[in-house]
């Protein structure tokens, strides 16, 4: 039988090595970019726009609140879609690294004989096809 409360996940808790790895790797993939992009958007409107006119600084002193409006509206732009990303990482590696912890564990009572049987896991987690694959090896060794 499956203890539900023991198995059960924490939805925003950070479980393990693993998933810590995954998550900054997603928020450093979303982040260095997007500040880069926003950089660069800042620096296109400022710069660009100033040298095609021709009168570079008389115009630059009416171009700098519009290239800070842009930046601004970047950089909010920016950081909703980085925090929806990182929800979603969350998600994704709740499902890869919960679930591959719990296999290590189960294995390890089977190794130790603590327990016998078979390794079940939810619908959900991406690992169930792999636990499947063990259960098929443990139906072999016995």
């Amino acid at each position: 039988m499956i203890d539900k409360k023991k198995d059960s996940r924490k939805k925003f808790c950070i479980a393990n090595r693993f998933q810590r790895k995954i998550l900054t790797l997603v928020f450093f993939s979303t982040v260095i970019p997007m500040a880069i992009s926003v950089v660069c958007l800042y620096y296109f409107t400022f710069y660009v726009i100033t040298w095609e006119v021709g009168f570079p600084d008389v115009v630059a002193y009416s171009i700098i609140p519009a290239a800070r409006k842009v930046a601004l509206i970047a950089i909010t732009g920016f950081a909703f879609s980085v925090f929806l990303l990182w929800l979603w990482a969350l998600e994704v590696s709740h499902r890869l690294a919960g679930p591959l912890e719990r296999l290590c564990r189960e294995l390890d009572t089977r190794i130790s004989d603590k327990e016998k049987g078979f390794i079940y896991f939810r619908k959900k987690d991406y690992l169930a096809i792999l636990a499947g694959r063990i259960n098929s090896l443990l139906e072999k060794i016995k």
